[in-house]
């Protein structure tokens, strides 16, 4: 016959169900089956996490907001998008938060260095052929076959019944054991805690244009602990770093009533459709030149013509790498990459200013009219270089002597 069994999936029995049915028939035996339910790793304490709105200009302000159990305590993180890219493994989520649960399936009758294997100490089926109303009945071995035994064992379960839950064997595999015998050779290799892995500013200001000065390149923008009100939800206004990228924010909470809650990951997008970007070493030592490259950048659907412009400065210098012009010709979705021989002349930190500018020109750019951006029209970028001293060889003699004192 068949019959329905219902029960209610929650996140304590995740990440997998082990469900057991088992009957004992009128002669002893025991029948038993057994079925895993994967069950989707969630958390208890739900949690989310937004960013209002999710673009915006560098320096802008935008609200990260979060909505938890109330009264929780959440950790907040925002970091670079390239920086997950380098161990993406690193990642917290609810496989791994899952995997750090010391038994997440029961499995086998091992633990540690002891096998706690049951000996069968059934008698063996003799080989003699059965003869009834006629017909030869001859023993069949059933090697390979699992019993209600195994299957207790597969769940990890220890079963003390006088009932039959191993199948009969025949004594021909034990010559030398015709009737009653004893064995504890099977070695489970399984473990009793066995661990599995379960994938688991826009318009001209005073007749100038609209200048967007950046510096603040984190890797790591938010860091902080924040508590949640009793209606469960947190709003934080925090400002956009200046760094052209895509910032990737994410929160785990913890709350007397509901326990823990991860958020999935959300993003905001620091864009402006024209920006300069700067490329040079971290460190290099006085006199030692090296090449800074400033790249301009145009998303706009239309071309622009820029000018591009190193600030002077007593700490080190320039000289432009190829012919420069006084303006670029840049088109949609095209970058201009322009380049200066530096060599510093100071110690410890030395800035360096980059300056674009869209221009508003009457030359075209070949077949196409120069349009003028309404956002983001002069970008400066402002970057340190750290200028360390040149290492000097230093030779000295140490004189040691050892005397013993009668």
């Amino acid at each position: 016959g068949t019959f329905r069994l219902s029960f209610s999936v929650e996140a304590a029995i995740a990440p997998v169900a082990q469900m057991l049915v088992y009957t004992t028939s009128p002669s002893g035996e025991v029948i038993a089956s057994s079925q895993d339910f994967q069950v989707e790793m969630c958390l208890p304490n739900k949690v989310r996490l937004s960013f209002a709105p999710k673009e915006g200009l560098p320096a802008f302000n935008t609200h990260l907001q979060l909505h938890t159990s109330p009264r929780s305590l959440c950790a907040l993180r925002a970091v670079d998008k390239s920086v997950l890219l380098m161990k993406p493994e690193n990642e917290l989520s609810p496989s791994s938060v899952y995997n750090l649960l010391p038994l997440k399936e029961s499995q086998g009758y091992s633990f540690r260095d002891y096998y706690l294997e049951e000996d069968n100490v059934n008698p063996c089926v003799s080989l003699d052929n059965l003869s009834l109303n006629g017909f030869l009945y001859i023993p069949i071995s059933s090697d390979g076959e699992g019993d209600a035994y195994d299957v207790f064992k597969e769940l990890g379960l220890k079963v003390f019944t006088s009932s039959k839950i191993h199948k009969p064997e025949l004594c021909e595999h034990y010559p030398e054991h015709m009737m009653e015998r004893s064995y504890s050779g099977s070695i489970s290799t399984m473990n009793l805690r066995g661990e599995l892995s379960y994938d688991t500013a826009e318009d001209m200001v005073d007749g100038n244009p609209m200048e967007t000065v950046r510096k603040y390149f984190p890797e790591t923008w938010i860091w902080d602990i924040v508590s949640v009100s009793s209606e469960g939800k947190a709003d934080l206004e925090v400002t956009i770093p200046d760094t052209i990228t895509e910032w990737k924010a994410n929160a785990f909470c913890t709350s007397a009533d509901t326990g823990f809650g991860l958020s999935p990951t959300v993003s905001l997008r620091a864009f402006q459709p024209f920006f300069v970007e700067l490329s040079m070493p971290y460190s290099v030592v006085r006199g030692e030149s090296f090449t800074l490259k400033a790249t301009v950048f145009n998303y706009l659907p239309a071309c622009i013509r820029v000018s591009v412009d190193l600030a002077e400065s007593t700490h080190f210098l320039a000289a432009p790498v190829g012919k420069q012009g006084e303006s670029y010709c840049i088109c949609g979705n095209e970058r201009k990459t322009v380049a200066w021989a530096v060599t510093p002349r100071s110690l410890g930190q030395v800035e360096f200013s980059v300056t674009t500018e869209a221009l508003q020109s009457q030359q075209p750019c070949g077949n196409y009219i120069v349009e003028h951006p309404e956002k983001g029209r002069k970008d400066t970028v402002i970057r340190q270089l750290l200028v360390e001293v040149r290492g000097l060889l230093i030779l000295g003699a140490q004189k040691s002597s050892n005397s013993n004192s009668q």
